[in-house]
């Protein structure tokens, strides 16, 4: 079947195909990680013994118990937390800082309240100083891809909490980063937003080949967006759980929540996060 949605797709490929990764491969080896004790208080150990490596253009899921350890996952790969012990690998290069070729998706869209649309998705590339002409370009291609064409030039308050995530998308994705970092971008959506925030992500990052570490605590969110979805266990967070996902693309929810496969995947992940030991 072919995708119509002029926004998104040029007619170049099948809704559901992917072309060629552009992104890397990213490699967790036995990462520690622990937080000193304030006062008296001994440290806390917020990850244990995570290990897991992510294939280019892949979209994974990092789901767990709020307080497991996710963010800090999340964090060590951006480049703004160092691991106690362990390291991560991107293609074969430890990362040590944060870095253009890892943009980063919170859960706030952080906008700069006194820059238009346009100019809070340019400021990156303008604070790098690279020509405006070609960043215009991309950015408009990027407007274009999240359906943010005609708001341009919006102030960040005059635009929902989804739009306004749009926006945090687009700036993200301008510089063109191989990896793209999510910290439960969608949580704080009602839930129909969020749903359409859920198929803009598919179906910009099949336009793009990125590869996406997204965390998440919803079971249906990861279902409906992953590939694979890793499950950690309550702090201190380590791997319990790999899951390919079998469920073909394109993904329509109406239709996955009857799948017989995704009630069976969501059981086991339910049986996983409430039974720890289940999965070991």
């Amino acid at each position: 079947m072919v995708c119509l949605d002029p926004i998104l797709n040029d007619g170049s490929f099948t809704a559901g195909e992917k072309p060629p990764a552009t992104g890397s491969l990213i490699v967790f080896e036995n990462v520690f990680h622990r937080y000193p004790g304030r006062g008296k208080q001994p440290p806390t150990e917020a990850v244990y013994d995570f290990s897991a490596a992510l294939d280019p253009g892949s979209l994974v899921c990092l789901l767990g118990p709020a307080g497991c350890g996710k963010s800090t996952v999340l964090n060590i790969l951006a480049g703004f937390e160092k691991p106690s012990q362990g390291r991560v690998l991107v293609d074969g290069k430890e990362v040590k800082k944060p870095g253009p070729d890892r943009g980063m998706v919170f859960q706030e869209s952080n906008l700069l309240p006194w820059r238009k649309v346009m100019e809070n998705i340019t400021f990156g590339p303008d604070l790098a100083g690279e020509p405006k002409k070609a960043t215009l370009k991309k950015a408009e291609r990027f407007i274009k891809l999240t359906g943010l064409s005609g708001f341009e030039n919006h102030a960040p308050y005059e635009l929902s909490g989804g739009m306004k995530q749009r926006v945090a998308l687009a700036r993200a994705w301008i510089s063109e980063p191989p990896i793209l970092v999510m910290d439960e971008p969608f949580g704080a959506l009602d839930a129909q937003t969020r749903l359409d925030m859920q198929e803009l992500l598919v179906r910009v990052w099949e336009k793009t080949g990125s590869t996406i570490l997204f965390v998440t605590h919803d079971v249906d969110e990861a279902l409906f967006l992953a590939d694979r979805i890793l499950i950690m266990s309550p702090r201190p967070g380590t791997k319990i759980l790999d899951l390919t996902l079998p469920l073909p693309r394109p993904r329509v929810y109406e239709n996955l929540v009857v799948n017989p496969q995704y009630a069976t995947l969501k059981r086991e992940i339910l049986l996983a996060m409430r039974r720890p030991d289940y999965a070991i």
